[in-house]
């Protein structure tokens, strides 16, 4: 059943890989059997004699060469494979590429390391059914482009997704970000509390010794006062009460005893 839709098939006309250094084919497969080989080959055989072709390529780039009837699609990779696919002229492009990257990768699983050192050829019985499975399933662009819608949805609810994930993933670091902002105002808060808490009492502590000495100092100026007032008259009336006492007797004695006799005359 392979080979009949493999014989039936009129968009994907000829597969093949080549080693673009030395400018040969190590694999490849003319779709419809009645289609002659070297028609292909010569085209192939055309494209890889082109003038320093191994360094004008690109690694990865894609190249389309478009005919009247076929058009000429490959790429190469690092170690200089070249990838051919050759298609109806009016095949899509955004098919055939994709067609050729799935050669790419399952060529290079099976064949890495042989298709690098085997003769002309040496690869087409091996890879026939990897071409032949490739080609039946690009052959019909209708059924690849309705996978591609899907692959596509599937892309964009994927995309989506991300968006989403990226969305929740930044507003997550932003709740953590006012979180850290609310803590360390939180912490700032009680900082200044605290510090608020010590200045009000060191104030208090200033205000208490203030009104101390205020009280002493007044209880000092009080008492001199009082003692200028009460002390000083006390100590001054005694002189007086002393002057103003009666003579005693021994006194009056001695002054009568001393008291010149006058007498008259004669």
């Amino acid at each position: 059943m392979l080979e009949n839709s493999v014989k039936r098939s009129g968009n994907i006309k000829f597969v093949a890989v080549g080693r673009a250094i030395d400018r040969v084919l190590v694999a490849h497969l003319t779709v419809n059997k009645a289609d002659p080989d070297a028609q292909y080959l010569t085209a192939v055989k055309e494209v890889l004699s082109a003038p320093d072709f191994s360094n004008k390529v690109q690694t990865g780039a894609r190249y389309r060469l478009a005919g009247e009837v076929n058009a000429f699609n490959f790429t190469t990779d690092a170690e200089h494979r070249i990838f051919i696919v050759i298609s109806g002229q009016d095949y899509p492009e955004r098919i055939v590429f994709p067609m050729i990257n799935d050669l790419v990768t399952k060529f290079k699983k099976e064949f890495a390391t042989s298709s690098l050192t085997c003769a002309p050829g040496g690869l087409n019985e091996k890879a026939r059914k990897l071409f032949a499975q490739l080609v039946e399933d690009y052959d019909d662009p209708s059924k690849k482009d309705k996978l591609a819608q899907v692959q596509s949805s599937v892309q964009d609810v994927k995309l989506n997704m991300h968006r989403n994930m990226d969305v929740l993933l930044n507003n997550i670091d932003k709740g953590k970000a006012i979180e850290a902002s609310s803590i360390r105002l939180q912490d700032q808060a009680s900082l200044f509390d605290q510090r608020a808490t010590q200045l009000k009492r060191k104030e208090r502590c200033k205000a208490y010794k203030m009104w101390g000495c205020v009280i002493v100092s007044a209880i000092i100026v009080l008492g001199v006062i009082v003692f200028a007032f009460v002390g000083v008259p006390a100590a001054a009336a005694a002189p007086s009460i002393s002057s103003t006492a009666a003579p005693s007797p021994m006194a009056t004695t001695a002054a009568t005893t001393a008291a010149p006799v006058t007498s008259r005359p004669e």
